[in-house]
């Protein structure tokens, strides 16, 4: 068992039309929080980790219910700061049929994008740890934030701990003078551990693969390539998503590591509860799995599996244990009422 698993990120509120109702049409939102590394976070937590956060919040009602959320799944939260100002929200509509979702972001100036690296106590935050993962989210909101997420790597390498990467793209946050492209390779080249989605390195790195998008053939050239550019990496991931409509998906994951390159079970997924925080089930899944010595097959089986779970759970975190996670990967027949 590792130690201690660190990630840094925002935590937003949620705000969710009831059903399937569009935002213009909405009377009342369900609430929830959510964030990519603060997903990655609870999904670690749940396995049995001993899970740090390293966050900002606002001092006040909104915060201590933030803080009330994380503490719950048993989050260690000794790093948050809190400070005077806003928490960030998004809004989700959720899709329907042939109808896409969407995500309107009010997150601008919010505690977290003002959070300085010197602010943090380092020794703090990485006592225990052996690993650290962080977001191509948080250096998309702000300078400060950038800042933010470079040392926040830099100073969990001086530590000697093993730092994952999830590039997830986000083109609407990317506001303040600075493009992915411009930002995210001297980052990736901090990471031990890189996970991207199918647009992910075009758009952050300029590295795509070679043959039809999704493919095996186009994953194994694209983290090829990713190995000879980033010489350090130990593990590069790839998600493939292939979306029929907004209840029907299907979902596999493709990882190389030193010694070789593996493909995970396709799951075809046709009633989606919510996709939200599937790509951060996915992490927490395959952090899980390398860090516990699984072994990379393993472990990718196990990140897999989490995903697909994922999609049948409200809200954006992965509220699953290792044990159903497990039998996921062990099954053969799915959906059996557990007696």
């Amino acid at each position: 068992m590792t130690k201690t698993i660190v990630t840094l990120g925002e935590l937003m509120m949620r705000l969710k039309p009831p059903g399937k109702l569009r935002l213009r049409q909405a009377n009342s939102f369900e609430v929830c929080h959510g964030g990519a590394e603060a997903n990655v976070a609870v999904s670690l937590a749940e396995f049995g980790v001993h899970s740090r956060f390293v966050t900002a919040l606002p001092r006040g009602e909104l915060g201590a219910q933030a803080l009330r959320f994380l503490r719950a799944h048993g989050i260690d939260t000794t790093s948050i700061l809190l400070h005077p100002g806003r928490l960030g929200l998004y809004f989700m509509e959720e899709g329907a049929d042939f109808r896409s979702g969407c995500v309107v972001y009010d997150r601008a100036d919010s505690v977290f994008a003002h959070m300085s690296p010197d602010e943090i106590d380092w020794d703090a935050a990485f006592r225990g740890a052996d690993w650290f993962h962080i977001s191509g989210i948080t250096p998309a909101l702000s300078e400060a934030s950038r800042q933010l997420a470079a040392i926040s790597m830099q100073e969990a390498r001086r530590r000697n701990v093993h730092v994952s990467l999830d590039l997830n793209y986000r083109e609407r946050l990317w506001q303040y003078g600075r493009k992915a492209s411009d930002v995210m390779p001297s980052l990736a080249a901090l990471a031990d551990t890189l996970i991207a989605g199918r647009g992910d390195c075009a758009h952050c790195l300029g590295i795509d693969g070679d043959g039809e998008n999704g493919s095996t053939e186009w994953a194994e050239s694209l983290t090829e390539k990713l190995f000879a550019h980033f010489p350090d990496f130990s593990n590069v991931a790839v998600t493939l998503r292939d979306s029929q409509s907004a209840e029907r998906h299907s979902w596999s994951a493709h990882l190389r590591t030193r010694d070789g390159c593996y493909v995970s079970r396709s799951y075809e997924m046709t009633s989606i509860v919510d996709r939200v925080g599937t790509g951060d089930a996915f992490c927490a899944g395959l952090i899980f799995g390398l860090a516990q010595g699984r072994g990379p097959a393993a472990a990718l089986e196990f990140g897999a599996a989490a995903n697909c779970l994922k999609h049948s759970i409200h809200g954006d975190s992965n509220a699953v244990s290792v044990e159903e996670v497990d039998a996921i990967v062990a099954a053969d027949r799915f959906g059996q009422l557990r007696r």
